[in-house]
Formats: structure tokens, C-alpha cells, sequence
């Protein structure tokens, strides 16, 4: 979800951060043995890199830094499955400018190579998925005449104008890269910081050297590898080298400004953006609000009121627009249009609890689609949301109006564990972590009494959603309309296999974000028992959770959950007249503080009673977590695999 329009989200397209100079076209045979190494070396491949780099430099223009940087790069295509490398893109917004752009496909013809221009440039919006208004552009191309062994070269300087949005190069990509280099320049009287991201080797080669007044810093990568599509796994920049590279000041006439420095200099910058909103809170507010608060007994009932309306009443619609994207609009004209994006949502909330005579913070945050601190990165590439802050008593209070139907107490699950920027003032700010919901806040009980008839399973239940297992669930429900709401209540109750078939259901607090959703439902599974002469078998686990959801060897990238949470099953299977238990699985269980699982069977006068309960008490597995999660996983499922069997008298 994008929200606050800071430096972009990386793109792994083909122009993304990378480029090749051009000079004179050489002959096949001065580069043969480079390209014969690159088709040995990368076999399994359809392309692979031999160059991507970027070289920035940074200068001083009427008094202000401008960053010049020049992508390039060299793409050999290894195989004749060419589609996917045949049409690329070059971004820029409003704060830059693209120039010099040269893009030419070099097509083998004998012992040299025959050159075909890119003639045609077609400049589009480019609308991310989910934004209502976006001011990302892009130069759409395509490659002519791509075949085994023809090169696609790259090459253009973006220009930016403000240092703050500018500053990541990764140095993999969505194809291998032989060689990735990133440079910066940098004359006298300039200050940079920089940090290497998910590097805990030698893999990444770094030089210095003075030229005249300048000196360079190059980060160069050899075999770079590409990044993998892997299931479940967390932004790119968790787990992909890169580097961070900030203005940090620079010297004009002799005076020093500060730009990215440390957290103070970012707020500053944030505090700028925001100074001069709703100096005034308007009378068509405080009328508003007035109303909402009407008859509440304490200063929380009011703050959680107003929450609340905004929630309900404002819709959100991203909207981003270069640095405007940090500047909120005025909450009366939020109010009156009852749209807004994360900003004006946060923006509005601290004007009307303000107007209730309360105090509240704009918040600047980054979501879990960013890995950065303030401290590491004090940069607005370490935001891209905003929140409101209501402190009661010592307790802080992270109000994300964005998460429709999330109780006032329970912040959004994407803002989870993140350091939240609270500006209190002008020069004065917080920064604060946000706590991770507790495993237990976040429970799916699913709770069953059963009984056989003849090859069917008849069933009655009653499943309880609590926290963001309910405030997802019951969002879909409430979306859906009546077929989507049948097939959506198939999939979160289905048991046994695919006949399972749901014969009626009702619903308790679907509306009411407060309280616990529940869901009351009969169902009949066909064809689930398994019988041998007098012997019936059944297993209890009707649900079965994570199943073979082994982690494969040689995945690189960490995995994510959403959320820490409990699954709990509890079965309740009548024994049918005229059967005994002969066989009753042994208890089973794995214990770990970020994830396990307890299974237990017991017979209580006429009935099995089965439960089961497994954990995830963490929100990322890392590699060092991989085998343990597999053996737990193993163990799991061999639980599962377990049946009861009844005998016939």
C-alpha cells in the first residue's frame, strides 16, 4: 500500500537504476570471449547483465545541490525467448527531469554487430496499482529486432532537484548482473552518508579517490546474482545488497546547511510540509466534531468518536503528487469531500481532536514495506505513511484512520514494530516504537460437535475471529456481495476435502468493530470416513493448517507474516451406538518462542475430543529460522496425519 509520496518504490524493471556508456560499437570479435564466458557461465539464464551502474554526481546550482545521475546498462540476451526483456520503461516525477536518453538494440550480423535505434519514446502516467493520482512518468520503448546474442544498451541522466529524494541502489535485479557499480561524486564543501544494506561480506568492493577539487565513492559488485520471486517473502530491500547513499550538508559562502544529517534535519524538512496546514481550525470543523462528541462522558470517548466518523466517513484514495505528496490537505475540505489519502486522514484526525480542545501529533512512520530506522536512514525514503498520536495518561494512542473497521486501540498490522516520527512542534518531535499486537489479540477458534451418518460427516460450529483475524475477515464479508460472501465462507470454513459443503451460517458483530466476530454454521462433508470390515477411520484434524509448508532449499529471501497469530481447533466427534475407540493417537506437540503447536485427544463419555493449537509468534522467519520451522513443520504434519479408529461392537 503506498501512501506519503517519498522517493519511489524500486521497480524491478530493466531501467531501474542502471545504465551503459556508449562509445564506438566494437566488433564481435573484440568482446567474443567475454560474451562465450557469459553464455558458459549462465546457462540456465535467458539474460543476464554486463553492466549495470550509476553514476551520480553531486553540484552546487544557484547556491542549492543538484544530483546529476547517469544510469547505464548492457543486457545480453542468451536465448531466443526474448518477450519479456522486448518492452521497458524510464521513470522520473515531478522534482527530476530525464535527458540524453539513448536506448539501441545490437543485433549479431556476422562478426559485428548491426545497430537499431530506439525511434519511438512514448512519455504515460504511470499509475501504481491502488493510486487514485500518482506523479510518476515514464518513457515507454521498445527493443527492435531482440534474438540470441543481440545486446540491449541503455543510457540517460535524470537530473533531481531536491537531495531528499534520491539516495538506493541495489545491486541485483530481475536478471543476473556480471558487473553493478555505483558511483557518487562529490566536490569540495559536500558532505555524504552512506550505509550498505544485507552485505555481511566482501562481495561488495569499495574504492575512494581524489579528482581535482572531487573525489568519487564506488561500490562495485561482481556476479551480482538476480533476485527470485519467492512466496510470502518481505519487500526486496530486506533481504537484496544495496546501498543508501544521503546528502548529508554542504557548504555555501561559508555557511553549512544541514540536509539529511540526522533525525532533527529530517523533521525539520517534514515539519516544513506541514507548518502552515489548518493554522485555523475552520468553524465547519468544530461544528463537526461538536456533534460527534456530543453527550461523551471523557476525553478518550471523544478521541475514539471522532476516530471512528473518520473512519467510516472520509474514504481513503491515494494521491501522490512529488513533495506535495507530504503536504496534508486542510481538514475542512477533507471533510466536506469525504476523500483523502493517509496524510489528510492523519492531518484531519489532529485537527478535530484538536478542535475537541484535546491535543494530538501528526505522525510520519514507515510501513513494514520499508526496513530502514530514522537512525540509520534519516531520509524520506523511511517514510511513506502518516498516522495521528493521542496521548492519554502515559499512553500513546497510533490512530491510522486508513484500516477500516480496526478497533480505536488496535493500530493497523502494516504499521506493526515501526518507529513512528510524532512532531509535537516546531524543533520538538518523538521517536517512538510502535508495539507488535500480542500472538493471543490475534485467535481463529473454530469449534465443531460431529456426528457420522452413514459415509457423511454432519456438523455443527461456531467459529470466533478475534483482532486482525476478525477485522479482515469481516471487512471481506461486508464487501462481498451475496454469491462472492457464499464461496468466501466456503474457502474460511471448508473441513475434510472438497465436498465440504456449508448448509446454513449466521453472523454475530459483523458490524460492530468492537466486539469479536463470530460465525455460527452447519455443514456436511460426503465421503470423508475411510472403512475396512468393522473398522471405520476418521481423522479429527479437519483443518490442517501449514501442512507440508516446508521451506525449500536455497531460498533467499526471508518470510513474512502479517501478523503474529493462533489457530485453535477443537472437534468434537459423537461416538456413533454399537462403536468402541480402538485406536487413539498420542498427544503430540513442538515447542519454540517463534512458532509451534500442541495436538491432544481425549475420550469424554460418549465423544473424542480433539484440539489442536498452533502458533506464530513472530513476523519473520530469517535463514537462520528455515530449519527449525521445517522441523516443526515435519512434526506437524506427521500430527496430522493421524487417525482415530472406531470399532464396531
Amino acid at each position: 500500500m503506498t501512501h506519503l509520496s517519498p522517493i519511489k518504490k524500486y521497480k524491478i524493471h530493466a531501467v531501474s537504476g542502471m545504465l551503459f556508456v556508449l562509445g564506438a560499437i566494437p566488433c564481435f570479435s573484440q568482446k567474443e570471449d567475454i560474451y562465450s564466458q557469459l553464455r558458459k557461465k549462465y546457462t540456465s539464464e535467458n539474460a543476464v547483465f554486463v553492466s549495470r551502474k550509476e553514476d551520480a554526481v553531486i553540484k552546487i546550482e544557484n547556491n542549492a545541490p543538484v544530483i546529476y545521475s547517469t544510469i547505464s546498462e548492457e543486457l545480453l540476451i542468451l536465448t531466443d525467448n526474448t518477450p519479456e526483456y522486448k518492452d521497458r520503461e524510464v521513470y522520473w516525477e515531478d522534482f527530476s527531469s530525464i535527458k540524453n536518453l539513448d536506448a539501441r538494440s545490437l543485433i549479431p550480423d556476422g562478426d559485428k554487430y548491426k545497430t537499431i535505434k530506439v525511434t519511438s519514446f512514448t512519455p504515460t502516467n504511470e499509475i501504481t496499482e491502488g493510486i487514485f493520482y500518482d506523479d510518476a512518468r515514464a518513457y515507454r520503448f521498445t527493443y527492435p529486432g531482440l534474438k540470441n546474442g543481440a545486446r540491449e544498451i541503455l543510457s540517460y541522466t535524470e537530473r533531481i532537484t531536491d537531495p531528499h529524494i534520491y539516495g538506493q541502489f541495489l545491486f541485483k535485479t530481475y536478471a543476473p548482473t556480471d558487473e553493478a557499480e555505483y558511483s557518487i561524486t562529490i566536490p569540495k564543501g559536500v558532505k555524504i552518508r552512506y550505509k550498505l544494506f544485507n552485505v555481511k561480506d566482501s562481495s561488495i568492493e569499495f574504492t575512494t579517490k581524489d579528482i581535482g577539487k572531487n573525489t568519487v565513492y564506488t561500490w562495485t559488485a561482481h556476479n551480482a546474482g538476480k533476485i527470485k520471486n519467492e512466496e510470502e517473502a518481505p519487500p526486496i530491500t530486506y533481504y537484496v545488497p544495496h546501498i543508501v547513499v544521503l546528502l548529508d550538508s554542504y557548504t555555501v559562502n561559508g555557511a553549512e546547511k544541514k540536509v539529511m544529517t540526522d533525525p532533527s534535519t529530517l523533521y525539520d524538512w517534514f515539519y516544513s510540509m506541514v507548518k502552515n496546514v489548518d493554522t485555523n481550525i475552520s468553524p465547519t470543523v468544530i461544528k463537526v466534531v461538536d456533534s460527534i462528541t456530543a453527550g461523551a462522558t471523557s476525553n478518550l470517548e471523544k478521541v475514539k468518536r471522532i476516530f471512528y466518523w473518520v473512519q467510516d466517513n472520509i474514504n481513503y484514495i491515494a494521491y501522490e503528487d512529488s513533495l506535495g505528496g507530504f503536504v496534508p490537505r486542510e481538514a475542512a475540505l477533507v471533510c466536506s469531500r469525504r476523500f483523502g489519502d493517509c496524510k489528510d486522514m492523519a492531518s484531519t484526525l489532529v485537527e478535530m481532536i484538536k478542535a475537541a480542545g484535546l491535543d494530538a501529533y501528526r505522525t510520519w512512520i514507515g510501513t513494514r514495506d520499508i526496513p530502514y530506522s530514522y537512525t540509520d536512514v534519516p531520509s524520506p525514503m523511511s517514510t511513506n505513511h502518516m498516522i495521528c498520536t493521542y496521548v492519554e495518561n502515559g499512553k500513546y494512542y497510533f490512530l491510522d484512520a486508513t484500516g477500516k473497521d480496526a478497533p480505536f486501540d488496535f493500530f493497523t498490522s502494516m504499521i506493526q514494530g515501526k518507529e513512528a516520527f510524532v512532531g509535537i512542534g516546531p524543533g520538538k518531535f518523538e521517536i517512538l516504537k510502535v508495539p507488535i499486537m500480542d500472538t493471543n489479540k490475534n485467535e481463529f477458534i473454530d469449534s465443531t460437535y460431529l456426528t457420522i451418518n452413514n459415509s457423511e460427516i454432519k456438523g455443527s460450529g461456531y467459529l470466533r475471529a478475534r483482532g486482525y483475524e476478525k477485522i479482515i475477515t469481516g471487512r471481506r464479508l461486508l464487501n462481498y456481495e451475496n454469491k462472492e460472501k457464499k464461496d468466501l465462507l466456503v474457502d474460511l470454513l471448508r473441513k475434510g476435502n472438497n465436498k465440504f459443503r456449508v448448509d446454513s451460517s449466521s453472523f454475530d458483530n459483523l458490524k460492530d468493530r468492537d466486539k469479536d466476530l463470530g460465525i455460527h454454521y452447519r455443514f456436511t462433508i460426503n465421503n470423508y470416513l475411510q472403512k475396512n470390515d468393522k473398522d471405520v477411520y476418521i481423522n479429527m484434524q479437519l483443518e490442517k493448517e501449514y501442512q507440508n509448508d516446508i521451506i525449500q532449499p536455497g531460498r533467499e529471501a526471508p518470510r513474512e507474516f502479517e501478523y503474529k497469530n493462533i489457530n485453535k481447533n477443537i472437534n468434537v466427534l459423537e461416538i456413533p451406538k454399537g462403536y468402541k475407540v480402538s485406536y487413539l493417537p498420542a498427544s503430540s506437540s513442538y515447542s519454540d518462542p517463534m512458532f509451534g503447536f500442541k495436538i491432544n485427544y481425549e475420550v469424554k463419555d460418549n465423544t473424542i475430543l480433539y484440539k489442536s493449537y498452533v502458533y506464530i509468534n513472530t513476523l519473520m522467519l530469517n535463514k537462520e529460522d528455515f530449519d527449525r520451522w521445517n522441523k516443526m513443520i515435519r512434526q506437524l504434519t506427521k500430527a496430522y496425519n493421524e487417525t482415530v479408529t472406531l470399532t464396531q461392537e
